[in-house]
């Protein structure tokens, strides 16, 4: 679907954000996921924290939360597990869990479940940063280890 030039004029950022995501390459896909989760869960966590708790805020915390989820399904989704090996499965086995602390800080309303999955995803995603850059620097291919590539 082409975006007109008159939504382009209306929000930028949005044009400029579009742009990003579709000239990314994977590994960079990847970091922007790991930051998208990382950046709803940190706002979740806001709303979580208002007091007194108000319709409005205990819904966009339960939405934040929930798109965190969805990017977490999409890196669960993004696992080759036919070729990922050990660290495939035990990437997968974490984004479950952070499903399922996520899902207590929800019902819960639990702050440190929340701070738990954003301290993990941060691990992670300074992890695939260092190992993409390192990649770079060696001349290397950048494919993070259990990750498809099928789609590149």
């Amino acid at each position: 679907m082409q975006q007109s030039s008159y939504t382009t004029k209306r929000n930028p950022y949005q044009a400029y954000r579009r742009t990003q995501i579709e000239t990314a390459t994977k590994e960079q896909l990847l970091i922007m996921l790991y930051d998208g989760a990382i950046h709803y869960l940190k706002r979740a966590k806001v709303r979580m924290e208002e007091e007194p708790a108000t319709e409005e805020s205990l819904t966009e915390k339960t939405n934040l939360i929930l798109k965190a989820q969805d990017i977490i399904l999409e890196l669960m989704a993004a696992l080759d597990m036919d070729n990922g090996g050990e660290i495939a499965k035990s990437l997968f086995g974490l984004y479950e869990y952070m499903n399922w602390r996520l899902n207590q800080a929800n019902i819960r309303r639990e702050v440190p479940a929340l701070n738990e999955v954003v301290t993990l995803l941060s691990d992670l995603r300074q992890t695939w940063d260092e190992a993409i850059q390192k990649a770079q620097r060696d001349g290397g291919v950048a494919a993070a280890p259990g990750v498809s590539t099928a789609s590149q």
